[in-house]
């Protein structure tokens, strides 16, 4: 099977799809929240705690959604945590209290949890052999793209509809992601059995009920097999206490740091400190995620490059050049020129891309290879995630708190500051 074939697969479809309606249930909220605050008469202070409730679940059910993809089938696992998020989304246009929002962000984090980990050592293992870090930067691509739809899209849709009909339509969005992933997911292993004719006259509900028990594992894909073993405490110490691998959650903090200053403040910065107009602000915000859908498969397809290379170190300098580029065009944002900020925006969407790209692999990679854990990498790559998630909780009332008592130039250099800080530890890897 040729690599078009297998990018154009339905298992990789089906879980970019997903991706993308992931992301649109994690943006949607911010660009609506000002609706909702009018609706229920509260200030803005609760977008700090529906934010935060969101957060905590997306963090603490890293690790206990990796240790289930290890026990059992990451196909099933990556189902219901899309399937938890998409409902808990739909039910959030129903709530009748804030504090019902709150608890029902803390489930849609909770779903994202269970469907990222096992998202991205799918997608590698329906790619192929040596397409780890093209698989991390399709997903990343897919997640900037829903990024866009669920920030402008959703104020159209939530100013034409209304706040509840905007949540209530992503949910059922996902939903059918989630229907869209079963079947996806089960098609590598149903193309290698003989059709049945009498297939086409079963009843809908039988399709459904074979696609779900098609979601065991194949037998014959050795990167997505799950056999029946028990976990050890042993091997779950073996994983999460290992000094590369905190390392590596490290430097993905790093870049989450960035990422998270860029797309949380940005607008906010635009609009009262240089008074440009909102929907202009958004635009040039918008420009990191527009680049990043491009670049972020091209930075994964690089990082796959040089790891057939003899010198395993390059894609730790890929890693080391792209979070120095990001931090020193974030610490340009601060000399308050459109031009200069619209161009560093722009650096940021595209090298932003490898940033991420590298640290999920390279957990992969210690996980399978260095550790021989092949039954974690899941919880791997789900643990540098969380790492990154939590360690970054503070960072947005540090700078907040900045920018209130110094200003938002001084904020955005302590922000560039902090961004290569985290990430310069990763050359201990290369020693």
């Amino acid at each position: 099977m040729s690599f078009l074939t297998k990018s154009l697969s339905a298992p990789v479809l089906s879980l970019m799809f997903a991706r993308v309606l992931y992301a649109i249930n994690w943006f949607n909220i911010s660009s609506i929240f000002y609706l909702i605050l009018f609706d229920f008469k509260q200030d803005v202070s609760m977008l700090g705690l529906v934010t935060a409730s969101f957060l905590v679940g997306i963090g603490i059910f890293q690790v206990p959604a990796g240790i289930l993809a290890a026990k059992y089938n990451p196909k099933k696992i990556a189902v219901f945590g899309i399937m938890v998020l998409s409902v808990s989304s739909l039910l959030s246009g129903l709530a009748t209290e804030l504090i019902q929002i709150a608890f029902l962000r803390f489930l849609v984090g909770v779903g994202m949890a269970f469907f990222f980990g096992p998202s991205v050592i799918l997608i590698s293992a329906y790619l192929g052999k040596g397409s780890d870090g093209l698989g991390v930067g399709i997903l990343n691509s897919a997640h900037s793209l829903g990024g866009i739809i669920g920030l402008f899209g959703w104020i159209v849709i939530a100013q034409t509809f209304g706040w509840r009909a905007s949540l209530i339509i992503s949910g059922i969005l996902g939903v059918i992601s989630g229907i869209f992933l079963i079947y996806g997911l089960k098609q590598k292993r149903q193309q290698r059995q003989r059709p049945n004719k009498d297939d086409d006259n079963r009843h809908p509900q039988h399709n459904l009920h074979d696609a779900l028990k098609n979601l065991k594992p194949d037998r014959k894909d050795h990167e997505i097999q799950q056999s029946d073993f028990k976990i050890k405490l042993s091997d779950l110490k073996l994983v999460l206490i290992n000094k590369q691998m905190i390392i590596v959650g490290l430097s993905l903090l790093g870049v989450q740091i960035g990422w998270n200053l860029v797309s949380t403040f940005i607008v906010l910065y635009l609009k009262n400190d240089l008074h440009l107009n909102p929907y202009f602000a958004g635009i040039v915000a918008g420009l990191a995620m527009v680049f990043n859908v491009v670049f972020a498969p091209i930075f994964g397809r690089i990082y796959d490059g040089t790891t057939k290379r003899h010198n395993s170190n390059l894609g730790l300098m890929l890693l080391i050049i792209c979070g120095v580029v990001v931090s020193i065009n974030i610490a340009l944002i601060s000399l308050e020129n459109i031009y200069v900020i619209a161009a560093s925006i722009i650096m940021i969407g595209i090298f932003i891309s490898g940033g991420f790209v590298v640290p999920y692999t390279k957990a992969r990679e210690i996980a399978t290879i260095k550790l021989d854990q092949r039954h974690y990498e899941t919880l791997a790559v789900s643990f540098v995630n969380g790492l990154s998630l939590f360690g970054a909780f503070w960072v947005p009332f540090v700078f907040s708190l900045i920018a209130l008592h110094f200003g938002y130039p001084t904020a955005w250099l302590i922000g560039g500051f902090l961004t290569i800080l985290f990430i310069i530890p990763i050359v201990k890897l290369a020693v």
